[in-house]
């Protein structure tokens, strides 16, 4: 099953989306450098770049896939790297079995298993082609919490050492596997209380009897803390950061004190979980099964097992803490849904384990039984539709066809300049320098780090003034010999002279997808966000002649042998006002100005050739330099020469 919803991409010509290419680039680096991580990275953030990342477990993973499967077929690594997420998820299925057995019972492990593994979460981070951290996160996240609860049950020298091993090959792999440790910490304090309540409701007793629960937690705690700092020892043994580190990058982020680019993020936004809304992002990520079963069937449980005197597990106790506090970051964006999936997961299947264990059998269970079933069924329904339409993510043939042009054309040491999302795809499919990408740099990038980065792009796509432009584009040319010292004083012997060749030329790219994302590049570079105002069709009324976009918000009016523009937006006190220009495609290209027309608004409606999209943009974005590049290919520009445009980008070489 894990396989089949993740099959309809393995046709796909690369890999997917943005990120999964930056890992698909560092595993190809370390099998091209003799399986050595290089020191330092020139393809993200140079000049002058930044140094290699040192949490390489997930791009030795995918080198391993390769090796192996080339002994049996010819095979690029390409193509290993887009095996390698599906081959990770059908694996993820066994320790997720494992973990929901110890929990209950084979029938709650069963169920854990399938949840975890085709959770809508889980299937869209982890299609054939996504190479990115998620589906070892999945993996690893079962395979550490089986670990280490064996080892706080089992008590003995082997689990701990098998604990240990695989927490510090999850951390190796992604820095914040430090979560299942740390989760398992605050079970310390956690159990303490739980069981000071569980014995008065047990005793039916007003009587905190500390005696008993400090000995049963300090079973518990101890070996807890052996585990963490012994993993804690040999992280930073292999040179990555302690859970010093984790803990304060968490609480940075709970203060809202990160980097900038955050607020950019849909998928870092608060989420109402009591709104229609906020419940329907939850679903759509978790899958309404395992949602019900945790939200409500897990409280169920556990009023059940203590009205009923039975002593809960402290493994149990962890599952609630888990579930809660993954629910607790998915209202903080959904962005943490594949971390809430993976503990709703192991609460569904714990919930259902124990339904075949503690309900009698009559006419109700029989009920309640048909309809987990029923919602299981749906829930697989769902997992195989999500698995057909993953082929969305796909890089479209239009950036292909870019980027094949700037493998051709562009010099080794250019640098490719546009907004820090599709950077990672920059670098990995033509090896130049992207000015920016999604690795979220912030101390580690000197002198220019993410925010300042994303500022400057947004300024220059988003000011009217070319020259502003231009003098923004020229720091990154080469760095001074401050800023060199600067950089060498940081990092020492790792920074290659590499890191310091100038910049021979740059390339601007201006693409479809940044009309939708102008808000943020205008709110990151002016202080002020703004919005090109895109609307579909509406309806034609060839009595009237009046075309209508987006419900009549837009609309053409036809006056002799041409449309004039109208703009209605009643809740801001614009009604039928004309707007002064228009660009529309009849005969050729049509740019009027409406100048002495009274009740008319500033700005300007372009009209896709094809009338089935209007947009209306305010001067300041008419005038801005991504309009022009993008709507007027670069007309009147005088340092931004096209040279490669297709339907969805323009390619500029800048002229200092």
């Amino acid at each position: 099953m894990s396989f089949w919803v993740r099959s309809s991409t393995l046709k796909s010509p690369t890999i997917l989306d943005y990120d999964p290419w930056y890992f698909y680039r560092h595993a190809k680096e370390i099998m091209n450098n003799n399986l050595i991580p290089p020191k330092w990275d020139l393809l993200t953030f140079f000049p002058p770049g930044r140094p290699f990342d040192v949490t390489n477990g997930w791009p030795y993973i995918m080198i391993m896939i390769f090796k192996l499967v080339s002994f049996f077929k010819v095979i690029s690594f390409m193509e290993a790297a887009k095996i390698a997420p599906v081959v990770m998820s059908c694996l993820a299925a066994i320790p997720a079995f494992f973990l929901g057995k110890l929990l209950s019972n084979k029938w709650g492990g069963l169920a854990t298993a399938l949840f975890a593994t085709i959770a809508p979460a889980f299937i869209g981070v982890s299609m054939a082609g996504y190479c990115d951290t998620d589906a070892p996160v999945v993996f690893f996240s079962f395979l550490c919490a089986w670990a280490v609860v064996l080892a706080l049950s089992k008590k003995k020298i082997l689990y701990y050492i098998l604990a240990i091993a695989l927490n510090t090959a999850f951390i190796y792999t992604w820095f914040f596997g430090w979560y299942i440790i740390f989760f398992f910490t605050l079970l310390i304090p956690v159990l303490f209380i739980f069981r000071l309540i569980e014995d008065i409701v047990h005793e039916r007793k007003l009587r905190l009897n500390l005696a008993k629960a400090v000995g049963e937690v300090k079973q518990i705690a101890i070996p807890i803390l052996v585990i963490l700092i012994v993993t804690n020892v040999f992280v930073i043994l292999i040179g990555l950061d302690s859970i010093l580190l984790f803990v304060a990058m968490n609480l940075g982020f709970i203060q809202h004190t990160g980097l900038i680019v955050n607020i950019s993020v849909a998928e870092l936004q608060v989420i109402n979980i009591l709104s229609k809304e906020g419940f329907s992002a939850v679903v759509g990520r978790i899958g309404f099964a395992p949602t019900i079963f945790t939200l409500v069937g897990l409280p169920l449980m556990a009023f059940f097992k203590i009205y009923k005197k039975i002593k809960i597990h402290f493994a149990e106790i962890f599952m609630f803490l888990w579930a809660f506090l993954t629910f607790y970051m998915i209202l903080n964006g959904v962005r943490f849904s594949l971390q809430f999936s993976i503990a709703a997961s192991t609460a569904a299947g714990y919930v259902i384990g124990n339904m075949v264990k503690y309900l009698r059998r009559d006419v109700i269970t029989a009920t309640l039984f048909g309809s987990t079933l029923l919602l299981i069924l749906m829930f697989i329904s769902d997992a195989i539709q999500m698995g057909y339409t993953g082929v969305g993510m796909e890089v479209s043939g239009n950036w292909i066809n870019m980027l094949d042009w700037l493998k051709q054309n562009a010099d080794k040491d250019a640098l490719i300049a546009t907004w820090w999302d599709p950077g990672h795809i920059i670098a990995g499919y033509t090896g130049l320098a992207p000015h920016a990408d999604g690795a979220h740099c912030g101390a580690t990038c000197i002198p220019y780090n993410h925010d300042v980065r994303i500022q400057d792009m947004g300024r220059i796509m988003s000011t009217n003034n070319e020259e502003e432009a231009i003098n923004i584009l020229k720091k990154y040319l080469q760095l001074t010999p401050e800023q060199q010292r600067e950089v060498k004083v940081a990092f020492g012997d790792i920074v290659p002279p590499e890191a310091f060749t100038p910049i021979s030329e740059v390339y601007m790219i201006a693409s479809s997808d940044l009309i939708g994302k102008y808000y943020w590049m205008s709110y990151f570079g002016t202080g002020v966000g703004r919005n090109f105002l895109q609307l579909p069709f509406g309806g034609y009324d060839p009595n009237q002649g009046i075309v209508s976009y987006g419900g009549g918000e837009l609309m053409l009016v036809r006056s002799g042998d041409q449309w004039i523009p109208i703009i209605n937006i009643p809740q801001q006190g614009i009604r039928n006002m004309v707007i002064k220009e228009i660009v529309y495609f009849e005969n050729g290209e049509k740019h009027l100005k409406f100048e002495n027309v009274t009740n008319a608004i500033d700005g300007l409606m372009w009209v896709d050739p094809g009338y089935g999209t209007a947009i209306f943009m305010v001067p300041e974005i008419r005038d801005s330099v991504f309009t022009r590049m993008f709507f007027w290919n670069g007309q009147g520009l005088e340092h931004f020469q096209l040279v490669y445009q297709n339907p969805e980008i323009r390619l500029f070489k800048v002229i200092f």
